[in-house]
């Protein structure tokens, strides 16, 4: 049976619930205090919690593990009710799971030196920045996708001027918003409006997003590919 298909059961305290996910209790409170997490039950002076602090835990570490900052988080969580099933939750995070299965991590400076394999001026960390292979988080610390800034930092040895990559980023960025802008409105329209309807149920939404990401980005590539081709074919025979 798969954890979607399963209940959670019983009820634990919050050292047991702090054991059975791997965070602090202290984690935990800070959570309840940011209002990610639900009121426990109390018995006595006993508070116990249930399958619903387990799923959005669950939920915040996956969030968490893919860059969103924890005002994102508590914007997600605001729209899932507290009695939400586990299958509510798997369509949440199937629609949230970022395109490219890439985990973030945090960089100091010298870290981040050493992820890239040279030492980097302040205009080429700002170059990072514009391109999205960086985020700065923190005083001196980045939050940095390894395929994204490997991506980057090969670009970045290119004998090409600073401006000029920056200014291709900014192209390819301005495409590729309104790309994913029509698609996430397609997918509005055709699949999470039937969903929130009774149309199509949780799993079907989930396939079609596990499908769909390849897919789209397939397509993406051979539509770039060709539209490139063109372009440079009219050059020539302007």
């Amino acid at each position: 049976m798969s954890s979607v298909e399963a209940a959670i059961d019983g009820e634990l305290t919050v050292d047991e619930l702090a054991a059975r996910t791997g965070m602090t209790v202290r984690t935990l409170r800070f959570y309840a205090s940011e209002g990610l997490l639900p009121p426990p039950q109390r018995r006595g002076r006993v508070a116990y919690y249930d399958a619903r602090h387990r799923l959005r835990l669950d939920l915040i570490r996956t969030l968490q593990e893919h860059g969103y900052t924890l005002s994102a988080i508590q914007r997600v969580l605001a729209r899932i009710p507290e009695n939400a099933t586990p299958a509510e939750y798997a369509v949440q995070s199937a629609v949230l799971t970022p395109w490219l299965p890439d985990q973030t991590e945090e960089l100091d400076r010298a870290g981040l030196e050493r992820r890239i394999g040279q030492r980097i001026e302040d205009e080429q960390v700002d170059y990072l920045v514009a391109v999205g292979a960086l985020e700065r988080h923190g005083d001196g610390m980045f939050r940095a996708s390894p395929a994204l800034l490997g991506h980057a930092a090969e670009l970045m040895r290119l004998p090409v001027p600073q401006s000029v990559l920056r200014e291709s980023a900014e192209i390819i960025d301005e495409h590729a918003t309104a790309v994913a802008d029509g698609l996430t409105d397609l997918f509005a329209r055709a699949i999470w409006g039937p969903y929130q309807r009774g149309e199509i149920d949780h799993e079907q939404v989930v396939a079609i997003l596990d499908r769909m990401r390849p897919l789209a980005l397939q397509g993406l590539l051979g539509a770039f590919a060709r539209a490139a081709d063109a372009a440079a074919h009219r050059r020539l025979e302007s």
